[in-house]
């Protein structure tokens, strides 16, 4: 009897000791699971404005895949570069983004990425991420290189031909040579002439290519399990304007219309009339040319959407997509009219506020759409970036991570402050919004409320009662030059 209870208390003993082990067990699981990192992907559009997503509401285009996307994320109506040190206004642009870098600090402009500028790739890798890229390139070789361990289908360089694109496949030894052999002249001459880049699928669209490499790179990861950044830079919107005709088919160039700060020429000299962007329209700005360029570009605009939303419904059936944070961004906008301009080589809103989506994983948040004005730089996603995968932020990083704005709606920034080249610098708080230009000499002022005056139409820099106010503003303009380690001489002040 003695030992029948003996053997009863046993495994009345050996049931709670099983019981505890699975109540000690399961939040071992689940933190496992909590603490899974989440795979990262950073889609960027060239030359595509803030408002070009038609679920933002200003513009008529047709992007029914990044609506959706946005229906799931947080929306950033506020997001802006920091402007451009050269023409090529990209190439700073996406310095900045994979750097956290102002804009000032960079080196040549953007072209080169200097070993102490830690990019988010080497960042990402040093927290256990593979890093992957597809698409355009716009700085060093080196810095590509140190930035991702793989690529695919990598296009160094500004622009180029959206249906011959020069491509490389990733280089271990980072040397990307000129080693695409062509004769020039057949006809008359049996000479090899290198010509940029590896390969090219000639007749396929860079948006197409893009996508597909993007694709197939996610199934690979979706087999190992392992975290990873996935970089897919698109070459479009950016001109030339061309692409597949069945987005065109989308819109009827009929029913185009101008933007309401239309004009036919600037009014004024902006330092940057004649560059290459401003002549690729007539000048006086003829409104029917106009409204073609609209009409290709939303097309453009569309295409682009098409394939996210492939991306988006890849992740989803291969059963990711909640463990993935997605970044939409735009390297800057275009102007393709508006204040009688074409290109992106000034302050104006049109050209420096860019499309920002951040859709977080479905343990950071609930799916749910978050329109946000809270203002920030397109140079704050990198350490956005790093606190949500919980990587740390290098030291070396200047922008601020936007997690207080996701988490809590509080914003970060009180202010923006923008500069092209050394001619044009403009401050903006969210509603005032000062430019000042000095070109040759001659001095320019524009003040705007952009609440009341979004397409920054009517300057109010020469109504007496805000002389106060522009003199507050010239103020925090000087503060913010010193800030952002920006060596210009201070022509504003007086």
């Amino acid at each position: 009897m003695c030992i029948i209870n003996q053997m009863k208390c046993y495994i009345t003993m050996k049931k709670r000791l099983t019981t505890l082990e699975t109540i000690l067990l399961l939040p071992i699981t689940v933190l496992a699971q909590t603490e899974k990192k989440p795979n990262i992907i950073l889609i960027l559009a060239d030359d595509m404005r803030g408002t070009a997503i038609h679920a933002i509401g200003q513009e008529n285009t047709y992007t029914p895949c990044l609506d959706s996307l946005a229906m799931e994320s947080t929306v950033f109506t506020n997001a802006h570069i920091m402007g451009g040190t050269s023409g090529a206004v990209s190439m700073p642009s996406r310095a900045m983004l994979m750097t956290g870098k102002y804009l000032h600090t960079l080196q040549k402009q953007g072209a080169v990425l200097p070993t102490e500028h830690t990019t988010i790739g080497e960042t990402l890798q040093e927290s256990g991420y593979t890093t992957f890229h597809t698409g355009k390139w716009h700085a060093d070789f080196a810095s590509f290189n140190r930035c991702f361990n793989k690529a695919k289908a990598i296009y160094f360089g500004g622009m180029a031909d959206h249906w011959n694109v020069p491509l490389f496949d990733y280089h271990t030894d980072g040397i990307y040579r000129n080693c695409r052999p062509v004769v020039k002249n057949p006809g008359s001459s049996n000479q090899v002439e290198y010509l940029k880049g590896e390969y090219m699928y000639s007749g396929k669209h860079s948006v197409d290519i893009f996508s597909a490499v993007a694709l197939e790179y996610i199934h690979q990861q979706a087999e190992t399990g392992k975290p990873f950044f996935l970089s897919l830079a698109y070459m479009s919107p950016h001109d030339p304007r061309t692409m597949p005709e069945e987005y065109k088919t989308h819109y009827k160039l009929e029913d185009i219309k101008l933007p309401p700060n239309f004009l036919t020429q600037h009014p004024f000299d902006n330092g940057e009339l004649k560059i290459r962007d401003e002549v690729l329209a007539s000048i006086p700005r003829d409104s029917a040319e106009i409204r073609r360029h609209i009409y290709e570009y939303y097309a453009m605009v569309s295409h682009v959407d098409k394939r996210v939303g492939e991306i988006i419904s890849t992740l989803k059936k291969l059963g990711i997509y909640d463990n993935t944070i997605i970044v939409f961004a735009g390297d800057n906008g275009l102007a393709l009219g508006q204040h009688g301009l074409m290109g992106k080589q000034n302050v104006y809103e049109h050209s420096v506020r860019v499309p920002l989506i951040i859709k977080e994983t479905s343990s950071g948040r609930r799916h749910e759409v978050r329109f946000t004005d809270a203002l920030c730089y397109l140079t704050d996603v990198f350490p956005t970036l790093c606190e949500l995968s919980g990587t740390k932020i290098p030291a070396s990083v200047d922008g601020l991570s936007l997690v207080p704005v996701l988490k809590e709606d509080k914003p970060v920034r009180n202010h923006l402050y923008y500069g092209y080249r050394m001619f044009q610098r403009a401050i903006s708080d969210g509603i005032w919004k000062l430019i000042e230009y000095n070109v040759k000499g001659k001095r320019t002022t524009q003040l705007f409320n952009l609440k009341q005056d979004p397409y920054e139409m009517e300057n109010l820099a020469k109504k007496y009662k805000h002389s106060k106010l522009i003199k507050q503003l010239r103020k925090q303009m000087s503060q913010a030059c010193e800030e952002t380690y920006d060596p210009i001489e201070r022509f504003w002040e007086e």
